[in-house]
């Protein structure tokens, strides 16, 4: 652990993950991670006047490489680190999946989280004076040295709900949105808390349940015209190795259920959807535009999908309902070794986890 300065000043722990934040341009122009990560504290050389700040690098990936046992890493370390009088924890992380990231550790904290855990990353890379990554990283910390507890993606102007958070551009210096709520904080020359935003006083009573687990063979499938069920079937006839399926559909939730012509019924989804049901395994439904709640369609294609047994997500967003899926389904997986829960009531119990409402993550 690097300490960068020991005056009496809000104590951060800065986990470097990578990202374009810290990454650099190599002889041919390629992008590629640092060599050594802690040059990255170098990117905002005013740092130590605004925190007492404490590096480590955790792993130096594109966030594209990410996969759910870095969620747990991640978690773990701050878990580890909770007790050490931080103010809060920052993590430097790539934007393409950093609401996923986000999410996942939400859901892995819960509502006993007491102090901020604040994402961000960046556009550019340190190298473009007048891009993102060092006002980004010094606006990063000044949140996570406020009044704060949950897990939260700082970027641009805006503290955004870490699972209410998608990604919405690739160039843009706002790069993130919360589609169907609003953002928790403005950050201008004061961070303006919005009443939404849960403070330390919120959390509730009692040290972390750390639940950081996260099953894998998990499947998103984008819906498109179509698209014939029939080509999924392996997925659902291959063994045990597919243990879930996200159907990510059109508008509010709704599914192709082959309307009223004969010849259009090898694209309706009823048939496929009941026998992976039967077979355990569960299928949740997210939109592609999660204002639009999926959990009231009242179109027929939408509740044709639940009634055949697929599991509707609310307004969630693809990112998080998608990470919410693989950790009930860890979460189920566990109590039914544990004997909680027995192998008959899988569907069931996931299907109850999925609509209950841990971390705010859905209305």
């Amino acid at each position: 652990m690097t300490a960068v300065s020991t005056e009496e000043k809000p104590r951060i722990c800065l986990l470097y993950t990578g990202g374009t934040i810290g990454m650099i341009a190599d002889e041919y122009g390629v992008l590629r991670p640092p060599k050594e990560a802690s040059d990255f504290l170098k990117i905002a050389p005013e740092l130590p006047d605004l925190a007492d700040i404490e590096f480590e690098e955790l792993m130096n990936k594109d966030s594209t490489n990410m996969v759910p046992a870095d969620w747990t890493h991640i978690a773990n370390a701050i878990y580890e680190r909770r007790n050490e009088g931080y103010n809060g924890f920052v993590i430097a992380h790539g934007t393409d999946t950093m609401h996923f990231t986000s999410s996942a550790l939400a859901f892995a904290f819960g509502s006993k989280l007491k102090f901020p855990v604040v994402l961000t990353g960046a556009q550019t890379i340190p190298a473009i004076y007048y891009g993102d990554a060092r006002i980004n990283l010094l606006r990063a910390v000044r949140v996570a040295s406020e009044n704060l507890a949950e897990v939260v993606i700082s970027f641009g102007d805006y503290v955004f709900r870490g699972c209410r958070t998608q990604k919405k551009d690739e160039r843009k210096f706002d790069a993130f949105e919360s589609p169907a709520y609003y953002p928790i904080a403005d950050i201008t020359e004061k961070i303006l808390f919005h009443p939404n935003a849960r403070r330390k006083k919120d959390a509730e009573e009692g040290d972390l349940d750390l639940q950081a687990d996260f099953a894998d063979g998990i499947v998103q499938v984008g819906l498109i015209p179509g698209l014939e069920p029939a080509l999924l079937e392996p997925l659902i006839n291959g063994g045990k190795r597919c243990r879930g399926i996200v159907l990510q559909s059109f508008g509010a939730g709704n599914v192709p259920n082959g309307g009223d012509r004969p010849e259009e019924r090898k694209y309706a989804f009823g048939d496929f959807i009941q026998s992976a049901v039967g077979k355990g395994i569960p299928i949740v439904i997210t939109s592609q535009f999660p204002a639009n709640s999926t959990l009231e369609t009242k179109y027929a294609p939408g509740v044709a999908a639940v009634e055949a047994g697929a599991i509707a997500t609310g307004n969630m967003t693809s990112a998080a309902a998608t990470v919410k899926f693989r950790w009930v389904l860890a979460q189920v997986e566990r109590e039914i070794r544990q004997g909680m829960t027995m192998e008959r009531d899988r569907l069931s119990r996931v299907k109850w986890m999925m609509h209950h409402r841990y971390i705010l993550e859905m209305d």
